[in-house]
């Protein structure tokens, strides 16, 4: 859904621009739906196994497999607006980084700024829901392992990648990646966490891949239109800089 609401909001503000005329904008329009289309097909649509694991009885036993097993509250809806809620967002942080790009381009401290205000947000909101100054307390090595990565990969070097790269090709070039993460982590689910390989997790990267290269193929004749458009303007101009200097040059 990232890439799609970022596209449409992008229109309004002049960030994107489509022409359903030429064959870019078809292939740009094409992408986007075909990587939404992978997206879902990834997220709801398992199929049938495609490895055979020995049953887990460790993992049967444990309280978070016993908690899958319980009937599932009516909560669909407050699930869905908080989904749509958190995309509207994410999207709408690509389309304001294109703009603060622009006129604040230090991605370091503009990173560590939003890190620091995010914190803030994020310890009030937690303080509204549990006080207890326990649960800031790391229990165990892995805690401290994912609050050490979250910092320094997830808040950090991803952040400033994602700016530099909305800075170079634009938000909606940089948010059609977004898809790939479920492709990465249905990879790294069988070797690590020993998870089983089902169809829907081929089909759905064979097309987020699919839709991904009809949407940089589209944005690269862009930018080489776009190119071509500045090279021609700069040509136009230095003729007409010759010839004044020519005819001012003739002139008594």
């Amino acid at each position: 859904m990232v890439p799609v609401v970022t596209f449409l909001m992008a229109l309004p503000f002049g960030l994107e621009t489509i022409n359903i005329r030429s064959n870019s904008g078809i292939a740009k329009v094409i992408g986007i739906v075909i990587c939404l289309g992978g997206a879902l097909l990834l997220t709801f649509y398992k199929g049938i196994p495609l490895i055979k694991l020995p049953p887990p009885s460790e993992v049967a036993a444990s309280p978070s497999a016993q908690e899958t097993t319980r009937p599932r509250g009516e909560r669909w809806i407050l699930g869905s607006v908080a989904m749509f809620a958190g995309t509207l967002l994410w999207s709408s942080w690509f389309l304001i980084q294109s703009k603060v790009s622009k006129s604040y381009p230090c991605h370091y401290s503009s990173t560590v700024i939003m890190n620091f205000f995010s914190a803030i947000q994020s310890a009030v909101l937690t303080f509204c829901t549990d006080r207890s100054l326990s649960i800031w307390i790391p229990k165990k090595k892995i805690d401290m392992v994912h609050v050490t990565y979250t910092g320094f990969v997830s808040s950090g070097l991803c952040v400033v990648g994602m700016s530099w790269c909305v800075k170079k090709r634009g938000p909606v070039f940089t948010a059609a990646f977004s898809p790939v993460v479920q492709v990465v982590a249905a990879m790294i689910d069988i070797p690590v966490l020993h998870e089983q390989l089902h169809l829907g997790s081929i089909i759905g990267s064979v097309i987020v891949i699919s839709g991904l290269y009809f949407l940089l193929w589209g944005k690269n004749k862009d930018m080489q239109k776009v190119t071509q458009e500045r090279e021609d303007a700069k040509d136009v101009e230095s003729t007409f800089q010759v010839g004044e200097a020519n005819g001012g040059s003739r002139a008594p």
